[in-house]
């Protein structure tokens, strides 16, 4: 009876020792898992943190980026206002130089009747002879 006991208790001891031996596998693999959780974990934080700094940066950069083509909407804008100004004075100098040279058209076509009326009076009369006349010495020696 007492090697039955023996056998007995051995056989419980070596079962308890398989049933411990398991928990403790078990026991490892979950550390293990929760380690591999915890470390995707931290990398998961870290990784946002890292993107919460880019958008951050992202946003201020976008920001300043707003501001410039706010400032050159404004130079644009102006740029547009001076040229519509150019385009007025161009336009005013082009009809200004074009009421010129109709008006120079017209004193011409109006110097050119009175020349040829100046022609026409000149053959109608006959040629006057002038007088020659002589320089006394006194302003010739003089210079005067």
């Amino acid at each position: 009876m007492k090697d039955i006991i023996l056998v007995v208790s051995l056989m419980v001891a070596v079962g308890l020792s398989v049933v411990v031996v398991r928990f403790a596998q078990k026991a490892d693999k979950a550390g293990k898992s929760l380690e591999e959780e915890r470390y995707s974990r931290m990398v998961a934080e870290e990784t946002l943190q890292k993107n919460d700094a880019k958008l951050t940066t992202f946003q201020i950069e976008l920001k300043e980026d707003q501001s410039k083509m706010a400032k050159i909407a404004d130079i644009l804008e102006q740029e547009k206002v001076v040229n519509l100004n150019l385009k007025k004075q161009y336009d005013e100098l082009t009809e200004a130089k074009s009421d010129l040279e109709n008006k120079l058209e017209t004193v011409l076509q109006e110097k050119a009747k009175a020349m040829a009326a100046l022609q026409a009076q000149a053959q109608a009369q006959p040629p006057v002879v002038a007088a020659t006349v002589q320089p006394s010495s006194k302003s010739v020696a003089t210079g005067h």
